[in-house]
């Protein structure tokens, strides 16, 4: 005797069936699809470079929605862009250059960074899993130096890069570590090379640090004794003739493309 399938075996027949194709798209779905926002104000500002970084190591172009207002003339003001560079001194003082429309600008809180463009009330993480493009991350093994130029000697001048390290010199100077960040600041806003602030005062950090500015730095540093902890050294539109290139100046310890 045949059996006869009733109304719930349908159901239960369906609902397989729903649970394999749901299931084979869930597989087959693009997995970098990631869309996340977070926000921060002025009590929660301290976490926002942690969470950036975060974005920053996996690849991931990082974009903000800004609200605050006009250092100069103190009126409200919304700033939507991406995030070229952001930075703080162990939660503190935290700072990013935003271009918006085109245009940088520093934003801060106005009792931390009283030289920003835009004083923060209120900002934003954003990422919708867009990465940049041909991404590569080289880590090299510590190297003496005698200049800031030493750092990237083994780089081609037409590389995209920024570079992260610290080094410990012989003696470093208070007033040049001033000039230095008045000359950063003027020229983009980024102070990617800066003192340390746990009160060494023979230690330079470079943050992020783009090659033009590293430039500029070493015109105002003399000649020193020095010696950079591990390098990090990331490029942006990579090729295969710059990891090369790399290859045969650094000693390198890990490459990660993205």
């Amino acid at each position: 005797m045949k059996k006869r399938f009733t109304l719930v075996d349908y159901a239960i027949i369906i609902l397989v069936i729903c649970a394999i194709v749901f299931a084979f798209i869930h597989v087959t779905s693009n997995d970098d699809t990631v869309n996340e926002k977070t926000s921060y104000d002025s009590s929660t500002l301290s976490k926002i470079s942690e969470k950036y970084l975060t974005y920053y190591r996996q690849g991931y172009i990082v974009n903000t929605t800004v609200h605050g207002y006009n250092s100069t003339d103190g009126k409200p003001v919304t700033l939507s862009g991406n995030i070229k560079w952001l930075d703080d001194d162990r939660g503190s003082n935290v700072k990013a250059l935003v271009n918006s429309n085109g245009s940088d600008f520093i934003v801060g809180l106005y009792n931390h960074v009283p030289n920003a463009d835009v004083y923060i009330n209120s900002m934003t993480l954003e990422i919708n899993g867009e990465k940049y493009k041909n991404l590569t991350e080289i880590k090299v093994n510590p190297k003496n130096i005698t200049s800031i130029n030493d750092l990237i000697s083994g780089i081609s001048n037409d590389t995209d890069y920024e570079i992260t390290t610290i080094v410990t010199t012989d003696s470093v100077e208070s007033m040049k570590i001033q000039e230095i960040s008045n000359i950063l600041f003027q020229k983009d806003g980024r102070i990617s090379i800066k003192g340390s602030n746990s009160g060494l005062t023979n230690q330079i950090f470079l943050v992020r640090a783009t090659g033009s500015e590293l430039s500029e730095v070493n015109n105002i540093l003399s000649n020193f004794n020095g010696i950079s902890n591990e390098i990090t050294i990331r490029i942006y539109n990579c090729s295969d003739n710059d990891i090369d290139h790399i290859k045969n100046n650094y000693n390198v310890t890990n490459i990660q493309k993205f």
